[in-house]
């Protein structure tokens, strides 16, 4: 008989509406069964799901095996833990939590519960990111010696989430965004021996930083991650040099703003990306010198929560692992002292 997964999801803000109730919903692997919001616009997308406004209400209900908490940073921690010792599996929105001890606090309460704690990167299922990771690692670059990541926008005011810059607890584009960049790159290369960040707060009413430049230093390899706030003619997204070739990217994966616009992950062009946005591979392969297009992999965040369900269900290893959260956390961690002391930081 099939199995289909209670999913109670708090919090209903971008990350909630956008990137995990959608999926859950579609997804025949799950029952979306109840919501933790104070607001009622959630009751409008799905009439039949249950909302309720606090948390302790959502985790008496025997019913519900997974809760996914997508609230902010600073209540990660917290929240988790009280639905892990309920006796909830739980899916945690990235970042884990604000620091790496954390992470291994909240690994020990999920042994000693016997439930599964499942870190979020959605990143990984960009279709961008894995035609990156899959040019590199199939060797069509060769040894890679440059690779170069931005998250770059133009948003000169702080209209988005406004909480993420005025709050020091994890607040931030590195904790916002860079720690995309930071767990993509690691399941490419590993760790790096040392790194160099510099932080920037650039916009009026923030306080902790806008803006980015982290150097992972490797042997042999110069690797770069980039985020800003002030970028209003956007450049090359993905930058690889190896010693057979390069592959430049530009455009972003278009899941995102079908996302933010209501539209649900469906059909079979979901996450395909305009030809327009394909990268430029120029390599040789066999002896031929060849320059050209490469077809975006069509991203699907479905792949996170399949995984999810086969973890849950057929006890296969999860694809984004505590261990992994923990590295991530760490860099952060190592780039924002970076930053304090000026000078690079062994890891």
């Amino acid at each position: 008989m099939h199995k289909k997964i209670n999913v109670g999801v708090v919090g209903f803000g971008l990350s909630g509406r956008a990137f995990h109730s959608p999926f859950i919903y579609t997804n025949p692997n799950f029952n979306l069964c109840c919501i933790v919001s104070s607001k009622e616009d959630s009751k409008k997308i799905y009439p039949e799901v249950e909302v309720v406004k606090e948390l302790d209400l959502l985790l008496e209900k025997d019913h519900i095996e997974l809760v996914v908490i997508s609230t902010p940073n600073h209540l990660h921690f917290e929240q988790a833990q009280k639905a892990l010792m309920a006796g909830k599996h739980v899916i945690l929105e990235k970042p884990l939590t604000p620091t790496a001890n954390e992470v291994i606090q909240l690994s020990r309460i999920a042994k000693e519960n016997h439930r599964l704690l499942i870190p979020y990167h959605n990143f990984r299922w960009n279709g961008d990111a894995q035609t990156v990771k899959k040019i590199i690692e199939d060797g069509f670059i060769g040894q890679v010696h440059h690779y170069e990541v931005h998250f770059d926008r133009y948003q000169p005011r702080l209209s988005r989430n406004p909480w993420r810059y005025t709050d020091s607890t994890a607040g931030g584009t590195l904790y916002d965004l860079g720690v995309h960049l930071i767990d993509h790159t690691l399941t490419i290369f590993g760790k790096p021996e040392a790194l160099f960040c510099r932080l920037f707060i650039q916009r009026e009413g923030s306080i902790v930083d806008d803006s980015f430049d982290l150097q992972l230093i490797y042997k042999n390899k110069n690797v770069r991650l980039k985020a800003g706030v002030f970028v209003r003619e956007v450049g090359a997204r993905f930058t690889v040099h190896g010693t057979k070739g390069s592959f430049v990217k530009c455009g972003i994966d278009p899941q995102e703003a079908i996302l933010r616009n209501g539209g649900m992950p469906i059909g079979e062009r979901w996450g395909m990306q305009q030809e327009e946005e394909w990268g430029v591979l120029n390599t040789d392969i066999n002896g031929l010198h060849v320059r050209g297009k490469v077809e975006t992999i069509p991203g699907d965040y479905h792949g996170f929560y399949d995984n999810v369900y086969d973890t849950m269900v057929n006890n296969k290893p999860p694809e984004v692992t505590l261990e992994q959260a923990y590295d991530n956390m760490l860099i952060i961690e190592k780039a924002i002292e970076s930053d304090k002391k000026g000078m690079p930081i062994k890891i």
